[in-house]
């Protein structure tokens, strides 16, 4: 998570020719048998290979859940990868180099990295992913911005961004500045990072574990509209002469506009701005405005099935199982996941149904294959599960759904059925809120709910 500027200095042995002569200048201190710059730059180094090149540790494959658990335990080869970061960047000899001032051009790049979020100011929470010793912090307070939480994997890394820019030890933000949290993005608390406004990855996606796992956290935490940012001053084709030298502290390399949309596909997440430059690279990642899906609103409905008979019973959370086969065609091109919307059952007044339950009620939904809970053979399924106490069940009758918001992919819970609990329980949560925005509660009205 933090491989900076600094290891395309000290470790890539790439030709001088291919550095500017601004870059070839900056830093002293060339090793022996390295043929670049002993350059820091904060985070250099870190990408997610496109369909273009190999793709290398990403988590998902056809067929298989989009993602896996935020708080998910990790995995020994993620704890290995972690400690092998943390050991390379938190060496007195690397954060001493870090230390060194950039040159202005650098500055310059990394300017307009920050400058790529539109809306930063005074009121903006930003995280500051693979920190290091800061080097995004200036430029972030420059358009003034005080909330900033860094994380990174190194101790000393953060120690001396804690030095720099008078960092308080709280985690909680009840004091607006610079903050610090040690440790992989994955494993950030939703307390730290619930609702930000922007995350950025600067010069360390590379160096993530797994890319994509790093963008579904904070595409889970950060706030509808919110902003990801993938970037690396010295741009993607430096950045795969990185990759190619010291493949086991940079294991991707970074993705081009088509491996990033198959990076985030099934991902809440949209790529809204994409630079590709010689010296730059920037990918502006959002997530989508009130959670907003493309085909909304998505009108459908269906017969309510027999589902598996966990949602009442396991987990508390009664769902409307429709017949999925007869959706297909609707349904197609639609990630497997969790939405938002309204719904409505298709019943007769006299057939014992109260008013109340004849109402168009909120209702939050997945499609997909329940990887937490599948036994193994079980069919994708359509579940709805209305807010909505009903007076009686309702198998065989018809139901009305308008889809309109897309909250998270499908994911596999390691923590088993009380994390896949807790989870539905935010994603319920969420999407009420959703549905109280003026722009979604206005589909509760829609004619394909009418009876």
């Amino acid at each position: 998570m933090l491989s900076k500027l600094k290891p395309s200095v000290r470790d890539m042995r790439r030709p001088n020719a291919i550095m500017s002569d601004a870059l070839a200048h900056c830093h002293r201190g060339v090793r022996a048998l390295r043929s670049i710059p002993a350059w820091n730059m904060c985070q250099l180094a870190q990408p997610v290979q496109s369909p273009v090149g190999p793709v290398v540790c990403m988590s998902s494959t056809p067929g298989a859940p989009a993602g896996t658990s935020a708080n998910a335990p990790a995995s020994a080869d993620r704890q290995q990868h972690n400690a092998q970061q943390a050991a390379e960047f938190g060496r007195a000899d690397v954060v001493k180099e870090f230390q060194s001032p950039l040159p202005d051009t650098i500055q310059q790049r990394l300017a307009r990295i920050v400058q790529s979020v539109p809306g930063m100011g005074p009121s903006s929470r930003v995280i500051d992913v693979g920190s290091g010793t800061g080097c995004l912090i200036p430029h972030m307070q420059a358009r003034g911005t005080k909330d900033i939480l860094a994380v990174d994997l190194s101790a000393p890394m953060l120690e001396e961004l804690r030095r720099r820019y008078a960092a308080s030890l709280g985690h909680l933000g009840n004091d607006l500045g610079v903050r610090t949290w040690h440790g992989d993005i994955v494993d950030l608390p939703n307390y730290l990072g619930w609702a930000a406004d922007a995350a950025f990855f600067n010069g360390c996606f590379g160096n993530m574990h797994d890319p994509r796992a790093a963008l579904l956290r904070c595409a889970l935490m950060l706030r509808p509209g919110a902003h990801i940012v993938v970037s690396h001053p010295m741009g993607r084709e430096w950045h795969g002469q990185l990759a190619k030298q010291q493949p086991q502290i940079t294991p991707h390399v970074l993705p081009d506009r088509a491996g990033m949309e198959a990076i985030i596909q099934g991902l809440p997440l949209k790529i809204a701005d994409f630079v590709d430059e010689k010296d730059l690279y920037i990918a502006v990642l959002q997530i989508p405005e009130k959670y907003a899906i493309p085909q909304a609103p998505l009108r459908f409905g269906g017969k309510v099935v027999t589902g598996f008979g966990r949602g009442s019973r396991q987990m508390g959370t009664p769902t409307a199982n429709i017949d999925p086969a007869p959706l297909e065609q609707v349904l197609a091109g639609l990630p497997r996941g969790v939405y938002f919307g309204w719904a409505r059952l298709d019943a007769a007044h006299d057939a014992g149904w109260s008013e109340d339950d004849l109402q168009v009620h909120k209702m939050v939904m997945n499609v997909g294959r329940r990887p937490t809970v599948n036994t193994g053979d079980e069919a994708a399924t359509v579940e709805v599960h209305i807010m909505h106490r009903f007076e009686q069940d309702f198998y065989g009758q018809n139901l009305k759904v308008v889809a309109l918001g897309y909250v998270r992919p499908e994911m596999r819970f390691t923590g088993g059925l009380p994390e896949l609990i807790n989870r539905i329980r935010m994603d319920i949560a969420i999407s009420r809120n959703q549905l109280e925005d003026g722009h979604w509660k206005a589909y509760a009205n829609d004619p394909h709910l009418s009876l």
